[in-house]
């Protein structure tokens, strides 16, 4: 599925993004909102394993927004 989004921008990949939703949503997560909180919450290692990349001088992987998973999500 090619990325809807134009380059320009973006910080997190389409194979990131949507793994993330979909496992928000199996563990309960039932609005936009809360799967950004429960991506804002998701411990290092399942970052790791859903695709997001290490940033910043300590290399913590900081998962997508709720606003760009719901920007993601609706163009998908």
């Amino acid at each position: 599925m090619p990325d809807p989004r134009d380059r320009r921008g973006r910080r997190h990949t389409l194979t990131s993004v949507l793994p993330t939703a979909a496992c928000a949503v199996l563990a309960g997560a039932r609005s936009y909102l809360t799967i950004g909180q429960w991506a804002r919450h998701a411990p290092q290692d399942i970052l790791a394993r859903l695709g997001f990349h290490m940033r910043g001088p300590l290399g913590v992987r900081r998962p997508a927004s709720p606003s760009t998973l719901r920007r993601v999500l609706t163009l998908v």
